[in-house]
């Protein structure tokens, strides 16, 4: 299933053929759209363009996870390293360009002869900025795996048995239920070790006003990046979409400890998506549901950890205490 290409003398890239057979973009955007209450999945925003406006999103005044999450890492990528002396392989699961685990990469070497950095994606962008790091460090070594999460985890632990730690950064946990995160925890917990340690970057609750102008910038970054699924969809499966008729909005739930993001219809419409033989109506006002990402507190953590076999090893925050880099480890009683 895994198809090993060589690029130099320390950096493969393994590859797992089914990823390409499986396109279910068509099926998700008619289930989304014919739904009572409609939705699209946020994984489908990041088309080229999608991505390069995320990037923009991470440099915006508002947006704070990123410049929260890299100020942790700057400070305490060392203490992090000391604390997990007894591990030389790193494994990160949607490593996407690598930016930020580069300080860790570079605490961990000064430390170590050589270091094993596995990123795991489902996108080629692992191959280049791979590439990057081993000009950059000449003793690390790199093991790229393009694959789905699950079968991506079960060929590194059957192909690379040492201590490790297992990096899933940028809040992503955020973006699934609840229920997802659990079993997304214990999906990892089963492939980890006693002295293995699992990093995972949790956005923390704070004040309504930071979190909502988070998502919704000055510049409207955030507002077109909401969009640009709409040219996407118009784009791949021949829709008529007046992206100009919709407005982004995003709001804090704070019952459920989220934020929520919508696009608004501006007035009644068809749509038609012609691929896919589909017609679609929305009223003025009608919302097309696109993203949840929820907020933490160390309590909503613990629990977390606790359903999934893992219990707190560490806690990391930054000075505000807007985001928290969280380690686990095995719970024996589980």
């Amino acid at each position: 299933m895994f198809k090993e290409e060589e690029i130099n003398d320390r950096l493969s890239i393994f590859r797992n053929d089914k990823i390409h057979f499986i396109n279910s973009f068509e099926e998700d955007v008619k289930t989304g759209l014919t739904s009572e209450k409609k939705y699209l999945l946020p994984k489908y925003f990041y088309d080229e363009k999608g991505s390069e406006l995320f990037e923009k999103i991470c440099k915006t005044k508002e947006y704070y996870p990123t410049r929260s999450e890299t100020e942790i890492l700057d400070i305490l990528s060392d203490t992090i390293s000391e604390r997990n002396i007894d591990k030389n392989m790193i494994i990160e699961l949607g490593s996407g360009t690598s930016v930020k685990t580069e300080l860790l990469i570079r605490s961990f070497l000064k430390e170590r002869e050589e270091l094993v950095y596995i990123p795991l994606d489902v996108s080629n962008i692992i191959i280049e900025s791979s590439r990057q790091l081993t000009e950059n460090y000449s003793n690390l070594i790199i093991n790229g795996v393009i694959s789905f999460y699950e079968e991506g985890m079960e060929f590194i632990v059957s192909r690379f048995n040492s201590p490790k730690i297992i990096l899933f950064l940028g809040s992503s946990i955020g973006n699934f239920t609840p229920g997802e995160s659990i079993e997304f925890m214990r999906m990892l917990a089963k492939y980890m070790n006693e002295t293995d340690r699992l990093l995972i970057g949790f956005d923390l609750v704070k004040e309504r006003k930071i979190l909502e102008d988070a998502y919704n910038d000055s510049d409207g970054i955030t507002a077109e990046f909401n969009l640009n699924i709409l040219s996407r969809i118009n784009r791949e499966l021949n829709a008529d979409f007046k992206i100009e008729n919709f407005k982004h909005k995003s709001v804090f739930n704070e019952e459920d400890s989220r934020i929520e993001m919508y696009l608004e219809s501006l007035s009644d419409m068809n749509v038609d998506l012609k691929s896919i033989d589909e017609k679609i109506k929305l009223k003025k006002g009608e919302l097309i549901h696109t993203e949840n990402s929820y907020k933490f507190n160390k309590k909503m953590i613990n629990e977390l950890a606790e359903r999934s076999g893992l219990v707190f090893s560490d806690y990391y925050t930054d000075e505000k205490e807007y985001f928290s880099l969280c380690a686990f480890r095995l719970n024996r009683n589980f």
